[in-house]
């Protein structure tokens, strides 16, 4: 091992350096993210401006990176065109009339210190999304507060559900959640699953691929032909699942 590999092992669990590639007649901007807590394991994906963004092992040489992005090329070049032609979503005002997302569905925000008759500070009744509160400033917060709940409570049930079903799952996984920007889920080799929050908007299908997916990782730690053999068997629809999720991705994860 050279000595400057050694020095990076004992320092900072990440490393970022940038570079540029071409690909598809166009020149990107490529971030490339060394990790201690990465083993074997390379990714890729695109970040908002349509950059690419590479995680890596810090042991993983650079022939096996460009590897993995030129292999890629088609893949990278048709998400970048699918983002440009994504209409741009501005952050939420919280105010009445905003549509927001629950379980695929649209519903219009309603607050006031008087919406509700109980004492519940946010509810779906009808096709509205009702936040009492008496301060503006506190509706982002409640309405955050009330989406993590629903995903605490949603995700268990619905992770409970394919881990009976999945013959290689022995027991309900750990389940944390997380407000993410970049991904929906992940697997840790202790076998612990991490779900994105933003993900409860989604419908529900979209929610079960990702459960799913994550699931087929505890057997397959990779993206490997047998991991999407098992991806095939546990949910067959799970491409136009995935496909939906890629659609509707930029208005979930808007703030």
């Amino acid at each position: 091992m050279s000595a400057s590999l050694k020095d990076l092992l004992r320092g900072n669990a990440e490393e970022r350096t940038q570079r540029s590639v071409c690909i598809g007649g166009e020149r990107l901007n490529v971030t490339l993210i060394r990790s201690r807590r990465r083993r074997r394991k390379l990714s890729l994906q695109l970040d908002a401006e349509g950059g690419l963004v590479v995680r890596a092992p810090f042991a993983a040489r650079r022939e096996e990176i460009d590897g993995l992005i030129f292999r890629n090329s088609d893949w990278i070049v048709q998400r970048r065109q699918e983002l440009q032609e994504q209409p741009r979503h501005i952050g939420f005002r919280f105010i009445d009339g905003e549509a927001h997302l629950f379980l695929g569905r649209s519903y219009v925000l309603r607050t006031g210190a008087d919406v509700m008759p109980n004492s519940q500070k946010v509810a779906i009744v009808d096709s509205e999304l009702l936040v009492q509160t008496r301060s503006p400033d506190a509706i982002s917060r409640l309405l955050q507060k009330w989406y993590c709940q629903q995903a605490q409570q949603h995700f268990q049930q619905r992770l409970a559900i394919f881990s009976a079903q999945l013959p290689w799952v022995n027991t309900v996984p750990a389940l944390r959640l997380r407000r993410m920007r970049s991904r929906w889920g992940s697997c840790s080799s202790s076998g612990r699953l991490c779900l994105n929050t933003h993900l409860i908007k989604a419908s529900e299908r979209c929610i079960d691929y990702v459960i799913v997916h994550e699931l087929c990782h505890l057997q397959e730690f990779n993206h490997s032909p047998r991991f999407y053999a098992l991806m095939d068997a546990a949910m067959p629809e799970w491409r136009e699942c995935k496909a939906e999720l890629e659609a509707c991705g930029g208005v979930i994860i808007r703030e």
